[in-house]
Parts: structure tokens; sequence; C-alpha cells
């Protein structure tokens, strides 16, 4: 074990079952599928999360069985998250992001989420807002996703599809494909179509206002949505699908997928091996497709496979990834 007692740390997934969920999330990505029970509709797999209803439970190390906020709530709270984190968030212990696989069977709710002003002012005490953005990673024919209005949607011309059977007249429908980035700020109406598994960033949050729930009888929040909905129009709203930018060539290609102002998204396809220097700040790895070394410290190694993620606390500075074949890795962290 390195010195400073800090190690690539994985977790246990936080499993959710859901109305929409598709059950593919314990065979997709191989031996390293989710613990999945059969027909239960699992639709969400958490795999970082720091919320105080659902928190990450440390998979290996010697801080293993320790849930995370245990562990930012300790001395070792700095060398997790970093000085680049204290710089943005004083002395907030809160693991800023929560990163999720999902996997539809159905669609989900027609919904949308409150910036961070409008969340500290309506909901609990300290409450964030929630930018999210999706990695597509798996679509069956004919996947879409809905992504904001179309152009001309006003607030009275939105409220009156909810009752009258027009609402899909509204909403800008989105087809997509594995290797898709979108990009969803606070007050963009959005949805999910069946078919899909996908990769989901987000800020640390679990904030949500239904806005319609397709004949399901759950709580919908129609006023509150309607309050942060973005009625801008398209050019104001941000391209449907983010555009990466080439960083480095094959064969250790990396692409910059996305950068905001909560979080920044890198795609890692490595067919030889990638030192990485994480330059003082924690980020995530999530395993896409193959398998991986990360070799860190005097030498230890840690194997990551389809499927897994894994936090690389702020005190691990450089390391290495081996991939074992070819590997893809989305990388999280905060803004470059």
């Amino acid at each position: 074990m390195v010195s400073n007692e800090l190690y690539p740390l994985k977790f246990r997934s936080i499993l959710k079952r859901t109305p929409w969920g598709g059950g593919r999330l314990g065979t997709f990505f191989g031996k390293f599928g989710k613990d999945v029970p059969p027909d239960e509709g699992i639709g969400e797999a958490w795999e970082v999360a720091d919320l105080d209803s659902d928190n990450s439970i440390i998979a290996n190390g010697i801080y293993k069985d320790m849930r995370l906020h245990q562990l930012l709530d300790g001395p070792r709270v700095n060398d997790v998250l970093g000085h680049e984190y204290r710089r943005r968030h004083g002395d907030e212990n809160r693991f800023p992001l929560l990163v999720k696989f999902i996997d539809t069977a159905d669609r989900l709710s027609l919904q949308v989420h409150p910036d961070d002003s409008y969340a500290r002012a309506n909901e609990a005490p300290g409450a964030s807002g929630k930018t999210e953005a999706w990695y597509v990673i798996h679509t069956e024919p004919e996947a879409w996703v809905i992504r904001g209005l179309r152009p001309g949607t006003t607030r009275d011309g939105l409220e009156s599809s909810l009752g009258n059977g027009s609402l899909e007249e509204c909403l800008n429908f989105l087809s997509v494909r594995p290797g898709d980035v979108i990009f969803i700020p606070p007050g963009t109406v959005h949805a999910i179509g069946p078919g899909i598994i996908l990769l989901e960033v987000q800020q640390n949050s679990d904030i949500t206002y239904r806005l319609y729930d397709w004949g399901r009888a759950r709580e919908l929040q129609v006023k509150r949505a309607m309050d942060v909905i973005n009625f801008a129009p398209p050019d104001e709203h941000g391209q449907n699908k983010a555009q990466p930018a080439l960083l480095s060539p094959a064969p250790r290609k990396r692409e910059l997928l996305l950068q905001c102002e909560k979080f920044a998204l890198e795609s890692l396809e490595l067919s030889e091996q990638c030192d990485i220097d994480n330059k003082r700040t924690f980020h995530v790895l999530i395993v896409i497709e193959g398998l991986s070394k990360i070799v860190y410290g005097r030498s230890e190694c840690l194997e990551v496979s389809a499927g897994e993620s894994v936090l690389i606390p702020a005190a691990l500075r450089g390391y290495t990834l081996w991939p074992q074949g070819r590997s893809k890795i989305i990388k999280a962290s905060l803004p470059l």
C-alpha cells in the first residue's frame, strides 16, 4: 500500500427499481455485470453517490465497507477531494458528483431540474440544483430521447398541451446512438426513451420535477416544473449533442466530450498504456468497454473492467492505465 494509504476506490452499486427499468445491467457488461435480481425492473445503478439517503459503500482496500461520506467526514477529506475542490466549494465536504448507469425498457417521465439558486430557495437548506450529461452506451433501433422544447413553445402553450393531448408537438425528439453525448443544463425539459443504456454524470442532487408521466400514477410537480423550465430559443439552450474535441490520437486516443460549470467529461480509448496526471484533484473513471489495470504508488495494481467505476483521490497524483487489449473509459472530473 502507498504511504498515504489512499488508493483507487471501488464502490458497491446502489440498485434502483423503477417503473421503466430495463433489467439488463446484470448481463450487459459481462462478468462484472451488476448483481441485479431478475424481472425486478432495475433501471439505475448508482456508482458513486454521496446523498443522505443513498451513500456509496467502498468495496476494496483498507476502507472497505466504509461509506463514502464517512471517509469525507474524516481527516482524509482534503486528500480525497483536493485543493481545487476546496477552492471551488470552501468547507463543503460532500462529493460533488453523482455517477450512475441507466437502463430503460420504457420511457422515463418528462421532467426538468432546477438550478442552484432555485433549489436553495425552494428545497432543503443547502440543496443543489442539477446539471447533468448523458453518454450513450447502447441503443435499440430507433432509440430516442427528448431534449428541450420545440422553437416557439411558450409556458401557456405547454400548459395547455398537458390537458389537450398535444404535448408531443411541443417536445424536441432526438434520435441517439452509442457514443452520443447530451448535455442537460437546469431548466431543460427532458426524458429518455426505451431501449437505451447510458452513463449519467450529474451534480450531487436528486431533485427532479415531473411534468408528465405518460399515464403512470406517480406524483407530478407541474407548478415547480413550469417555474424552472427554460423557454429560450434553441440557440440559447445549447447544442442537442456535444461535439468532442480531440486531445490526443490513437493508440492513446483522448477526447474532451463536454465541459460545463459543474464538471468535465473525457473519453479515453486505449490500446497502449497511458500515463495520467490528476493535477491534485479527484476524478472518477467509468469503464465502458474492455479491461484495464491501474498502476499506482509503488507498483500497486488494481484491475477494472467494463461496468466498474473507480474514484481516483486527489492525493494519488500520477498513475498509469494499462489496457488489456482495447479499453474505453469515461473520466469525470471538476471542470478543467
